[in-house]
Order: C-alpha cells, then sequence, then structure tokens
C-alpha cells in the first residue's frame, strides 16, 4: 500500500510539473509576441534596410557643459526625421564667446543600439539609447572617434516639436529655416553680421524641395565651418 500511495504521489506530482511547465511556457511566449508587437509598432525599415525607431523622431534639445572639452558649454538641436536623416545646429560658448555651427547625416537603431553617421566627419557615433518618457530620451556613449574629457559621457534629449513644426525659428543654418532675401547683397550683410572675422569658402546655388536656396559656407575664427541658407526664391530666375 506505501508504494502504490508514492507512485499515485509522484504521478500527482509530475502532472502539476508539467502544468507549470506548460504555464512557462505560454506566459514567455507571450511575453515574446508582445515584444515583437510593441517593436513593429515603434520602429520602421528603410529601403536601404536599416531601422529606425519613431519614438526618436522629431525636434530635440540637449545640452552638456565639460564633458566633452572642458572650458567649452555646448546646446543643440537635433531634427531627426522619419527618412533617417538628421540635422543638428550646435551652440558652443567658451569665454563668453557663442559659435553656432551646423552638422548633417544619417540615423539608425539596432534594438536600443543608436547609429549616428556624420557627413562632415565621416564617422559614426554609437550610443545605447533609454525612453524615459514620451519626451525625454537618455544617451550614453558607447564610441565615438574623439576623445572626450568625461569617458562616461551621457545626455538627455527632450522634445519640443515634431519635425513639420511650423514655428522653427529662421536661423538660416537649414533650408527649413532659411532666411528669406531680396538680394544678394543681403545675404552678405546677414552674414557679417551673424559671423563676424569669418572666411568664405564657397557660395552654392541649391535646389530642396522645389525651392531655390543660396548656401554660403565659411570658417570661423576657430577654424570650424559654418554655414548659412537664403531663400532666394523673390527675386531668382526674374527679370527685373
Amino acid at each position: 500500500m506505501i508504494t502504490k500511495w508514492y507512485k499515485k504521489k509522484d504521478i500527482r506530482m509530475n502532472k502539476s510539473i508539467l502544468f507549470l511547465t506548460a504555464m512557462v511556457i505560454s506566459i514567455c511566449s507571450f511575453s515574446q509576441n508582445t515584444s515583437l508587437k510593441e517593436q513593429a509598432m515603434t520602429t520602421k525599415t528603410l529601403t536601404n534596410g536599416k531601422q529606425i525607431d519613431k519614438r526618436l523622431v522629431g525636434i530635440w534639445q540637449g545640452s552638456e557643459k565639460d564633458q566633452q572639452v572642458l572650458g567649452i558649454e555646448k546646446k543643440w538641436e537635433m531634427d531627426r526625421k522619419i527618412n533617417g536623416t538628421f540635422s543638428i545646429i550646435f551652440t558652443t560658448i567658451q569665454d563668453g564667446e557663442t559659435v553656432k555651427f551646423i552638422e548633417k547625416g544619417n540615423w539608425w537603431v539596432v534594438g536600443n543600439t543608436f547609429f549616428e553617421y556624420h557627413k562632415n566627419s565621416r564617422k559614426t557615433d554609437t550610443y545605447k539609447f533609454t525612453i524615459l518618457n514620451e519626451e525625454q530620451v537618455k544617451f550614453e556613449m558607447i564610441y565615438t572617434d574623439f576623445n572626450f574629457a568625461e569617458p562616461n559621457y551621457s545626455f538627455i534629449d527632450t522634445k519640443i516639436s515634431n519635425s513639420n513644426s511650423k514655428k522653427a525659428k529662421r536661423d538660416g543654418l537649414t533650408p527649413e529655416t532659411a532666411i528669406k532675401v531680396r538680394s544678394v547683397s543681403e545675404e552678405y550683410a546677414y552674414v557679417r553680421a551673424n559671423c563676424q572675422n569669418c572666411q568664405m569658402l564657397s557660395q552654392s546655388l541649391l535646389e530642396y524641395n522645389g525651392k531655390y536656396f543660396d548656401e554660403i559656407t565659411l570658417k570661423n575664427s576657430d577654424g570650424k565651418e559654418v554655414t548659412f541658407f537664403f531663400d532666394i526664391n523673390s527675386f531668382f530666375g526674374k527679370i527685373r
């Protein structure tokens, strides 16, 4: 009788183990499927096969001080677009002097790793990113070609609007915020007022979204390139 009791008990225990195992597998499968669905909702695959996280699209602001270079405060406005391109307007402050410049490139993600390719330097920075909430994202440096003062460099971007915002201020640093002018002389006057002691590098005609712009690139006193865009559609191609 004792032997039979143990056998029945073993059978009941085995059934319980099988039931619990099935429950665990079911829960894990459900969790995995849910995670895949969430990922499909937040990511988009581009024609080049790379993925972007739609939660990172929009115009974001951030800042840091003494982390990249000691003695320099840097602020930026990052515009990440749904097509995987970006433009960053940087403002650096050093010894009371303020300098603005722009960088452009492409961005994409692999899981929670963020890749940022800069066209000017042809280098790719890599970050781990964490979505803090709908308006804030934390970035932690994984790799950069530049030696930062802070080896564990990190920052938080705060979203200020969508990329298609009509409230973007006209600072001339992107085609979207180009300065509207009525003549080339107005372009030069703006450059002299906003980039003192700058050296002219190039001036070229740019067609963007069916409109025409003058693109003027200069070198400032620190040796950095600054580009201004001017909306010339009020007089370009018109006979006066």
